[in-house]
């Protein structure tokens, strides 16, 4: 299977958007793809509210509106503040959402494949087949700024950390007024996230009205790599059947896995269950974060952590040129290990670590690396076969003993 084949069969599924005619297109083709190589594949539809600019445009509006009345009414400015933060929250986390019940919902479709040989474990590896919307939001010069500045600090600013301080800073001050604090000071002070969070709200309408990108690398590169581990390893390994997921959804901020969760947790042990999440895999080297969830029944097992970390120094020739990233981020993945799985995202990124042509009209199969979905490919095959001998080390005489 050809990788860059893969990248632009659905990539010519135009507009894949939540909810769009071409994502349902996407879904129906990767079910086929899957069928195609002897497996069972069905399309799970979920209602979603995909969104999410307006929907922050909504937080925003609360914010401001609860930063201008705490002038006066400061416990009533910090509640309306408060429950924008909570729904901020929530809705980042994928926990629950409430002002986003605002928008109008539509209907996406996860695609599963699964394997139920009754192996003692499950090996779900999944990417998101869906594609963005762009904006001035994600110019690459601005990224870049972001990144560099944030490690200067040490802290990470992405697309919402200046939403949230800015959101945060203003419960705050109205908090300090609510206690009787009152001040030139503590009125000045509520200007610049004011003027942040307002600044924010054309730049999402920008993101709302917008086209939707090609998405080659983000993400049918992960895509592609996700069908050729499918082909190399199903029905192959010893120790766990293997699920193959494609969720649609993503970009409205991990929708289509949060219904999957939901209809699936039931059926998955977190101490026998791997995610394994392909995200961006179409520039530079390997990266990858883990969420080590509630771990695994013998403390003598390595984490994937140190699986991943085992894989980086045996590779001497640089041919993975792997990096450890500091959280799982805005991933699938994230949600799996917030429920308490084991999960760990896989991309390829050059430094600093973002793609080039993230959420851009330029993100487009002729300017990917094709050496890059290689190195993801190689890197989740590597870490599959070390699950499999971990296991086999841990239980010699019993060689099919759960994970």
């Amino acid at each position: 299977m050809d990788a860059m084949t893969e990248i632009k069969s659905l990539v010519a599924c135009k507009g894949r958007w939540a909810g769009t005619e071409g994502e349902r297109r996407a879904a129906e083709h990767l079910a086929a793809r899957l069928r195609s190589l002897g497996r069972d594949a069905e399309l799970e539809p979920a209602v979603v509210r995909p969104d999410y600019p307006l929907t922050y445009v909504l937080h925003i509006l609360l914010a401001l509106v609860g930063g201008a009345v705490s002038m006066r009414r400061p416990k009533l400015g910090a509640a309306a503040l408060l429950v924008a933060i909570g729904s901020a929250v929530g809705d980042s986390y994928g926990r629950f959402h409430l002002l986003r019940r605002l928008t109008r919902s539509a209907v996406t479709h996860n695609v599963l494949s699964r394997e139920q040989a009754e192996k003692p474990g499950t090996l779900v590896i999944l990417a998101h087949y869906d594609a963005a919307k762009t904006g001035w939001l994600f110019d690459p010069k601005a990224l870049e700024r972001r990144v560099r500045l944030g490690r200067r600090l040490g802290i990470e600013i992405g697309l919402f950390e200046p939403f949230s301080w800015s959101l945060q800073g203003l419960l705050a001050l109205a908090l300090l007024r609510a206690v009787g604090l009152k001040s030139r000071a503590l009125s000045a002070a509520r200007i610049p996230p004011m003027l942040t969070l307002a600044a924010h709200v054309p730049l999402l309408l920008e993101v709302r009205a917008s086209e939707v990108v090609p998405g080659a690398a983000d993400n049918a590169s992960g895509v592609a790599t996700v069908l050729r581990l499918a082909e190399r390893h199903g029905g192959r390994l010893r120790h766990f059947d293997l699920w193959v997921l494609f969720t649609g959804a993503e970009e409205g901020l991990l929708l289509g896995m949060r219904e999957w969760m939901r209809t699936h947790r039931r059926e998955l042990d977190p101490q026998r269950t791997i995610f394994v999440n392909i995200d961006e895999a179409g520039y530079g080297t390997v990266r990858y974060a883990i969420g080590e969830g509630r771990g695994v029944a013998d403390p003598n097992t390595p984490t994937l952590s140190e699986l991943c970390d085992e894989i980086r120094a045996a590779d001497r020739a640089g041919r993975f040129g792997a990096e450890p990233m500091p959280e799982l981020g805005l991933a699938d993945a994230s949600l799996a290990a917030q429920r308490g799985y084991r999960a760990v995202r896989v991309a390829c990124l050059p430094e600093p670590t973002f793609a080039p042509e993230y959420h851009r009209h330029t993100d487009t199969p002729e300017r990917l690396d094709p050496q890059a979905p290689e190195r993801a490919f190689e890197f989740c095959s590597e870490l599959i076969e070390k699950l499999e001998r971990v296991i086999d080390a841990a239980s010699p005489s019993e060689p099919d003993s759960a994970a």
